[in-house]
């Protein structure tokens, strides 16, 4: 870090065009030019922010220690995955949704149906990690999680798409950000230019990405194929990155010292409360008098315990003793007086420190502290306003994870899908060709990710607010479905039907009363009904689920 030239305010100053503000300035005031411009550079006074720095990221050291601090800071590590657990928890899933209103050949029904078997499709290959996964060892969920906490600690991670030559479908392979570096040694005549491992072209635009290999050597992986075009690596950045960097800072990057000096507080203080535990009293004599030695004379178990010599080099020794509890001592010599070791530590004020500092590190990181510390001490208000300010964190995130890392995945599964003739898309493969028929493609591909909701804390109130704004026509019953439970109303209402339909052959085979089917409500969208959310209501109540109905 360089500190700015202390004299650059005066270089300022002695611009031509500062000198003729100052001049014109001081005329126009009758002060004969005494008055001199203010440059203003942030301070209120000279010296009042302190030297300029700039800041040249050691993303090596960075990484080391935020890896560090994962695996042996507790507060580190308690972020990280309270993050992982509420941005992906069992994985973000496909909801593929594509656009019948540009896609002529498509009906609304037929969009439907057409989403609902890729969707279908794609459940399958993401739970198998044979298919989904370069290494055949995680499933998509878990290559999520992964790509998520390794970005997260290192700043970045590096997706690789390979294609299985089996299947013709796309293997996500990850790679930590650790292993892009910039080679040692570079092909002759090259002239592009590489930082931090990242070979960018002349426009500025990212081509290819260096991966160390055992030793010093190391690989080129291109961004896009040569000649296919197609997407072929990309970077994962897990936090914030600045527009011209082209690697990503680690979350834990601004906090590292807070959060080692609070481990440090932290450790001391719990060791400090164990050695008060450890010391229970000790015999203080004020008068030079053969001691009595209660203390040992009372003891069930006796030992000596040498310490350093002192400056004559004769060695001290400390007699010490388990005393049984309950023993009363008696007939003390005159001059000595049991005394209790001193139980002021651990600090009182402990426990308010750590509260304060663990507070700042959540507002830096945009967590609630009640969601960060699972801590919900304060009164409903306070802890729904929690939960929904932390619920427009997650949305962001989801977003643009879903983006970046899930949407890419998606888009080459489906385009070696339909190539395949295995889901029919007519006129997306041609159109991904042509950058003219740019709309026809993203019809076709158009995709929400969506992640597991969390658990409502009135799931009653809520259930009746979304009724009672779907009966306004306010909002759909697909969207209130989503929202409170992270499925598809059309899904719900074809596995309703099918229990319906289940529960009236039994109840006929039994001789009882039929169940009447389901019928859209009037006056709605024809998504839902009333009956299908109070009974969605009961069966909730009844078996204690209320995150999500599993599909």
């Amino acid at each position: 870090m360089v500190a700015v030239d202390p004299f650059a305010q005066a270089q300022q100053l002695a611009d031509p065009f500062a000198q003729a503000l100052t001049m014109s300035h001081g005329a126009a005031c009758g002060t004969g030019g005494a008055t001199v411009a203010n440059f203003f550079d942030g301070e209120k006074f000279f010296g009042g922010f302190g030297p300029t720095l700039f800041d040249f990221p050691d993303y090596w050291a960075l990484r080391q220690r935020s890896s560090q601090l994962f695996t042996e800071n507790l507060y580190a590590r308690g972020l990280i995955r309270r993050l992982i657990t509420n941005e992906i928890n069992t994985g973000l899933t496909l909801q593929a949704e594509p656009n019948d209103e540009l896609l002529e050949q498509l009906s609304e029904e037929e969009a439907e149906k057409w989403a609902e078997n890729v969707e279908s499709r794609f459940e399958i290959w993401a739970a198998t990690p044979k298919l989904c996964d370069f290494e055949g060892q995680r499933t998509w969920a878990k290559l999520q999680e992964e790509a998520r906490r390794e970005s997260l600690i290192e700043g970045d991670i590096l997706v690789v798409l390979h294609t299985d030559r089996r299947t013709g479908l796309p293997q996500v392979q990850l790679i930590r950000g650790g292993r892009v570096v910039t080679p040692l040694r570079r092909a002759p005549g090259e002239t592009r230019t590489i930082t931090h491992g990242v070979e960018l072209d002349a426009r500025g635009r990212t081509v290819a990405f260096h991966v160390r290999q055992d030793g010093l050597e190391t690989i080129r992986i291109p961004a896009f194929g040569p000649k296919s075009g197609k997407r072929m690596a990309w970077l994962e950045y897990g936090a914030d990155k600045r527009m011209d960097a082209v690697r990503g800072m680690p979350l834990l990057g601004i906090i590292l010292q807070s959060l080692k000096e609070l481990d440090r507080y932290r450790d001391s203080e719990q060791r400090a409360a164990t050695i008060n535990a450890l010391l229970a009293m000790f015999i203080q004599k004020d008068k030079d008098l053969p001691g009595t030695r209660p203390m040992s004379g009372g003891a069930v178990r006796r030992a000596v315990v040498q310490g350093d010599a002192d400056a004559s080099g004769a060695v001290r020794e400390f007699n010490i003793a388990a005393a049984t509890p309950g023993v009363v001592f008696e007939e003390l010599q005159t001059g000595e007086t049991p005394q209790s070791f001193s139980t002021s530590r651990p600090n009182v004020n402990y426990g308010a420190f750590e509260a304060a500092v663990v507070q700042a590190i959540a507002w830096a990181n945009e967590v609630p502290p009640e969601i960060l510390m699972l801590a919900f001490s304060n009164n409903y208000s306070a802890s729904k306003a929690a939960i929904n300010e932390f619920k427009g964190y997650i949305s962001r995130v989801r977003k643009d994870f879903g983006e970046t890392f899930c949407q890419p995945v998606y888009v080459e599964w489906l385009v070696a899908e339909v190539g395949a003739f295995r889901i029919e898309a007519p006129g997306l493969l041609e159109a991904r060709r042509s950058p003219l028929r740019y709309v026809e493609a993203g019809a076709w591909l158009r995709a929400v990710w969506a992640g597991p909701v969390k658990p409502s804390v009135d799931l009653g109130k809520d259930v009746r607010a979304y009724v009672e704004a779907i009966e306004a026509n306010l909002i759909s019953a697909t969207r209130a479905s989503e929202d409170l439970f992270g499925v598809r109303n059309a899904r719900v209402l074809k596995r309703r039907t099918r229990e319906i339909r289940a529960i009236q052959k039994m109840n006929k085979d039994l001789g009882l009363e039929p169940v009447a089917e389901i019928e859209p409500a009037p006056g709605r969208d024809g998504d839902g009904t009333q009956a299908i959310v109070d009974r969605v209501i009961e069966e909730l109540t009844d078996y204690g689920e209320i995150s999500r109905i599993v599909n």
